[in-house]
């Protein structure tokens, strides 16, 4: 497997790259979908500048406030980030760009008393929120 990103974006202790992730270690430089419950982006390491595609996926069940929220982090090349931002509606060729790396995956489904947080590897399916 290629090895991308530091110790802080792309480290082997996922609770802590999470962290890092939520403390601002990876700035936004594009949005390819920006809706309250689906957020694709473009983000890089303020640390080493690797890129990466981040999608959040929120669904709304309109009962009780709180709904299943589900991240993917999946370091990207220079090249796939621009062929992302031209490909930004092609949900399959996005999901995709895990084959072949490891990717950082959220899970906090309202049933759930804490997220799950954990490396997976292979491509993924990205379904818009609501």
């Amino acid at each position: 497997m290629e090895t991308f990103g530091c110790a802080a974006c792309h480290g082997d202790d996922a609770v802590a790259v999470v962290a890092y992730y939520q403390s601002g270690g990876l700035e936004i430089d594009e949005r390819l979908s920006d809706d309250s419950h689906f957020g694709v982006t473009i983000r890089h390491c303020t640390r080493c500048q690797q890129r990466f595609l981040y999608v959040f996926t929120e669904f709304v069940d309109w009962q009780g406030g709180e709904d299943d929220q589900y991240t993917e982090v999946v370091p990207i090349s220079a090249a796939e980030a621009a062929e992302a931002l031209q490909r930004a509606s092609d949900l399959q060729f996005l999901g995709s760009l895990g084959i072949g790396r490891r990717r950082l995956s959220t899970a906090w489904p309202r049933a759930a008393k804490e997220k799950a947080i954990g490396w997976c590897t292979g491509a993924f399916a990205i379904f818009p929120g609501h």
